[in-house]
């Protein structure tokens, strides 16, 4: 581990963590504060990006599980991921909004949520989570293959993501306007970028 990362800890979320999380992620991706990290989707999204409400019902679903990400002293939560495997999961959906196809020949995971406090970005701390969260779904579901999506027009993401080891598949699929839960778009014709990674 690299040595800027000895006092991070993780562990699976729980119910309890569902609240801190929630706020977590809306910070980094919605509103004000997001516009502190290199990156977010305030430009595209206005509202919500997660409630504890939907994380309840995410982490029903057999096979879906939560990584949150901490100072091991403070216990401030820096960041986490949320992991869904495709053998067991069903119902897969980007955004938690549309259905999300995906080659049953081959054990892949989805990885999604990837969020770090905005004010600790560009310390390295995303790409950690990253090969925590390839590592957790080898080892503990061997998986093969991991697959994500990004907002095509998040060009400096998917840019990131290349820059982590996954490829663009060329697979594009629009993204659902008819659940608000998830953010109103500001913006039409919204669609998402698929990437793989075999690990």
């Amino acid at each position: 581990m690299d040595q800027s990362f000895q006092s991070l800890t993780y562990r699976l979320a729980i119910n309890s963590d569902y609240e801190s999380i929630s706020q977590l992620v809306n910070e980094a991706y919605r509103g004000e504060s997001s516009r502190q990290g290199w990156t977010n989707e305030d430009e595209f999204f206005e509202g919500q990006r997660i409630n504890p409400d939907i994380l309840t019902q995410m982490m029903a679903t057999d096979g879906s599980v939560v990584l949150i990400f901490f100072e091991q002293d403070s216990k401030i939560l820096i960041g986490c991921v949320s992991l869904q495997d495709f053998t067991i999961a069903e119902n897969i959906r980007i955004g938690c909004c549309i259905p999300l196809q995906h080659d049953n020949k081959v054990k892949s995971a989805y990885l999604a949520m990837l969020t770090v406090r905005p004010d600790l970005q560009r310390r390295g701390y995303g790409k950690f989570i990253i090969s925590v969260a390839e590592k957790f779904v080898r080892q503990q579901w061997n998986i093969q293959l991991i697959e994500l999506s990004v907002l095509s027009k998040r060009q400096e993401l998917i840019a990131y993501y290349i820059r982590r080891g996954y490829t663009d598949t060329g697979r594009r699929q629009q993204f659902s306007s008819h659940d608000n839960r998830f953010g109103i778009p500001k913006t039409d014709c919204l669609e998402y970028c698929i990437l793989t990674k075999f690990i």
